[in-house]
């Protein structure tokens, strides 16, 4: 008798998103034979996304969702979890989430009614490799997946269907009745094996491929070309993968190139408008990779590009590559801070803010649009620091940037400092990166720290000539509600250059 499998994604935003660990799940489950259902949280009208709040601030041009992707009342979403709980049954319950969707998917199945025969709960993604004794200790779940699942995944399926002791499987810790084994983390995959199944799509419909961009919904794709970033920034939870998979294996892994091939056109059939490139840092990938890559796509994909890197993998040679492809690419840098203390004592960063300016003069000398993402609220950040990153940014004159909200995820190294310092208690619940700081002790406030980064787009954005306007503003948002939203209207108005797609 078949297995039944419901893959379970708690997305915490209003946008559809098409998870890869979903996708492979579901082609290794069905290779399987097993039924595979899916449920998410996408489109069910929740609290205002990051997205949407960026759209307020001026970070974002303004989108109207609300045409284009009709959202379901929220009082919906737990019926309807509850339905087809009740009425699929399935054998094996599999999630994956970081920590907000962890917490969220903690909500959901508190209050669900399981069925009779309650299936196998199994977690894994970010939040389960970070912090495994706190998934493991729910009550509710089975077993955990540490790192990479495809795997164990089909080695559990394997053994589930064949009746074999399951407890024994590298990267799983599972409940047994002797109590929990945690097995070790096995190794990482090579490149082969990575790419080597088709992504399954048929859970997805228009709606996941819908990204709000500049102002209008386009239709777009996501690809990988590689995975692993070669950098161990104390604020992003790569740092901890490196860690865990130390010795393990080949950590940043680039994707054969037939196989990347065949995975865009896949996605060009289902007429997609532009791609964006998920590499945590793409110019960081071998030359001559970048080389075959930015040749072949010039020559027969030409849709726009989105990509991301570091500012230390800019060089002339390599942004040339991307500028002769002749179309239209947008290069998104990590910048997070524009204070050489903040980089590099705090943050762990090798480039400084000479290395970053250098970066953007390069990329405007080759004409092609450029985004940087910062970052406010570091521990030990003073307003002066934070105002280095504003300095900095109108200096670039990039075309947009957007501004994030440090928060101590599980697993990070930062995280361990504010706690040794008493930053923290470390029993804060997960938050998205527009909301308040939860650190305490620090030289600016929580709302100190929230209103900057939201009147950030206006102090980046407008001239200096209005900067009194827009401390008004900042220190007091409620009595000048009305300033701020012209103010907003003036950086939709003005600044914004329009990104010639043609």
């Amino acid at each position: 008798m078949k297995k039944k499998v419901l893959l379970m994604f708690p997305n915490t935003s209003n946008e559809g998103v098409m998870p890869l660990a979903v996708s492979i799940l579901s082609t290794i489950a069905k290779e399987a034979g097993a039924e595979v259902r899916y449920f998410e949280t996408s489109f069910y009208e929740k609290k205002v996304s990051s997205g949407e709040d960026r759209e307020k601030t001026g970070e974002f041009k303004f989108v109207d969702r609300k045409e284009a992707i009709k959202l379901l009342p929220y009082g919906r979403l737990k019926e309807d979890f509850q339905a087809l709980l009740s009425d699929y049954a399935p054998d094996i319950l599999a999630v994956t989430a970081n920590s907000l969707e962890y917490e969220f998917f903690c909500e959901l199945i508190e209050e669900a009614e399981l069925p009779a025969r309650r299936p196998f709960i199994i977690v894994g993604g970010v939040h389960a490799t970070v912090s495994p004794e706190e998934v493991i200790a729910n009550k509710f779940v089975d077993a955990l997946c540490l790192g990479e699942g495809e795997a164990p995944w089909e080695e559990l399926l394997r053994r589930l269907d064949s009746g074999e002791e399951i407890s024994k499987i590298q990267n799983l810790w599972v409940k047994t009745a002797a109590g929990i084994t945690r097995n070790p983390i096995g190794p990482l995959l090579k490149e082969e094996e990575l790419w080597k199944r088709p992504l399954d799509y048929s859970f997805f419909d228009e709606r996941h491929f819908l990204k709000p961009f500049d102002g209008k919904i386009y239709h777009r794709g996501d690809i990988e070309l590689s995975r692993g970033c070669p950098y161990a920034c104390t604020y992003c939870v790569n740092s901890v993968f490196m860690g865990i998979y130390k010795g393990l294996g080949k950590f940043v892994r680039t994707r054969p190139f037939e196989n990347l091939k065949e995975g865009i056109r896949r996605e060009i059939a289902y007429g997609v408008e532009m791609l964006y490139l998920q590499d945590e840092c793409f110019l960081s990938n071998p030359l001559k990779v970048l080389q075959d890559f930015c040749k072949w796509y010039g020559e027969e994909v030409r849709l726009p590009l989105l990509v991301q890197t570091r500012p230390e993998t800019v060089t002339e040679e390599r942004i040339k590559l991307i500028a002769d492809m002749n179309v239209p690419v947008q290069i998104s840098l990590g910048v997070e801070s524009g204070s050489d203390r903040i980089l590099k004592d705090i943050c762990k960063r090798q480039a400084g803010a000479e290395q970053i300016k250098n970066a953007y003069r390069i990329i405007k000398k080759y004409k092609l649009r450029s985004t940087a993402y910062t970052m406010v609220g570091f521990p030990t950040e003073t307003r002066e620091e934070a105002f280095e990153t504003i300095r900095l940014i109108r200096e670039l004159d990039v075309d947009n940037s957007i501004m994030s909200i440090f928060f101590p995820f599980k697993g990070l190294p930062l995280r361990q400092f504010c706690l040794e310092k008493g930053y923290i208690t470390g029993l804060e619940k997960a938050r998205t990166f527009t909301e308040a700081s939860i650190l305490t002790g620090q030289p600016m406030t929580g709302a100190e720290i929230y209103n900057l980064r939201r009147t950030y787009s206006l102090y980046t954005k407008l001239p200096e000539s209005y900067f009194p306007q827009i401390e008004l503003c900042e220190k007091d948002f409620e009595s000048n509600r009305k300033l701020f939203d012209e103010l907003v209207a003036l950086v939709n108005s003005s600044y914004y250059k329009s990104w010639n797609l043609k």
